[in-house]
């Protein structure tokens, strides 16, 4: 287990934020100090529980003494749980995990490496894989209007022989896992950043309890005239369900929430426009043909419930699953 040495600063101060995830958050912890390859380096972590009621805080206070685990007092999302944890954090740079992540040996170190040796670096994203080892999308575009249109009108999918119509996600590099390189936007699960760079701008947008905050803040930083980079060397398992269960109804209508706080701040009127009038033709024909679908494959017929209830239901939890 790598830890901090006496009395210096770290280099990385590793953020988690859980929520009813305890196994998943300890195994991700452990994975953190089992990764780091170099003697040398330094990684301090913190866990901001967001009032998990599964004893997720106990278990690693009891297991982990080392980690610093702040009691949120409530859900207070992903991005303020972030911020919060920051608030606390003392190395030279801030890697902002999810806590179904498993991270390989030589991840955080080459994250690291890459924003101390690329001056006009502001953020470092990992390579995301499945647990069976093969490419996950980690490398996002910004959610304009153009490439709103092109994911819920199924253009995406010919991203791969035609990269203009790519949506949300940046097509799968052609052979590997590709090089490193600038992008848009990195995906949250595994996001590096100089600790005095994401105090100075901020940190996350509050206004987004969930989804499109790093975009948000990756648009901020690049408005700075800072890169963002994808680094292919640093890789990290992400256990994301592809599930249609992980997408209950309020899923959808966070997303909706977050995708138009980011199209306020960054888009121009017909574009937010435009963004609104995609989302929901896209919506309402996923609501007619999915059950269609269903008869061949159950999940599309849950997938156009869901999206369905979420324009319908008027409750919203309160306590959301991160």
């Amino acid at each position: 287990m790598s830890t901090l040495r006496g009395g210096s600063q770290p280099d990385v101060s590793v953020i988690f934020v859980s929520y009813n995830t305890r196994e998943l958050t300890l195994q991700a912890i452990a994975s953190v100090f089992d990764s780091v390859v170099d003697p040398g380096f330094a990684v301090e972590v913190i866990v901001v529980d967001n009032a998990s009621h599964d004893g997720s805080s106990d278990a690693v206070r009891q297991r982990f003494p080392s980690v610093k685990v702040i009691d949120a007092g409530g859900n207070l999302g992903f991005g303020r749980g972030n911020n919060l944890g920051a608030e606390s954090a003392t190395g030279t740079a801030l890697l902002l995990l999810n806590t179904d992540t498993i991270v390989q040996p030589g991840a955080i170190e080459a994250m690291a490496n890459t924003l101390r040796q690329t001056p006009s670096c502001g953020v470092v994203g990992a390579l995301l894989l499945n647990a069976d080892g093969s490419y996950q999308d980690c490398i996002l575009n910004y959610p304009t209007a153009w490439r709103i249109f092109c994911e819920y009108f199924w253009l995406s999918r010919c991203a791969g022989w035609l990269p203009i119509f790519s949506g949300l996600f940046a097509p799968k590099p052609k052979q590997g896992f590709g090089e490193r390189h600038a992008v848009p936007v990195v995906h949250g699960a595994a996001l590096m950043i100089p600790a005095e760079l994401f105090r100075t701008v901020g940190g996350f947008d509050p206004a987004f309890f969930m989804y499109f905050e790093e975009s948000d803040l990756c648009k901020r930083i690049s408005d700075r005239g800072l890169q963002v980079i994808h680094q292919p060397d640093a890789r990290v398992i992400h256990l994301i369900s592809q599930s249609s269960r992980s997408h209950p109804w309020w899923f959808y209508r966070i997303v909706r929430r977050s995708r138009r706080v980011f199209a306020r701040k960054h888009l121009t009127l017909p574009g937010r426009v435009l963004s609104e009038l995609f989302v929901h033709v896209g919506n309402l024909l996923r609501v007619v043909i999915y059950p269609i679908a269903g008869l061949l494959h159950p999940s599309a017929a849950s997938t156009g419930k869901n999206i369905a209830n979420s324009y319908l239901k008027r409750d919203t939890p309160i306590t959301i699953s991160q």
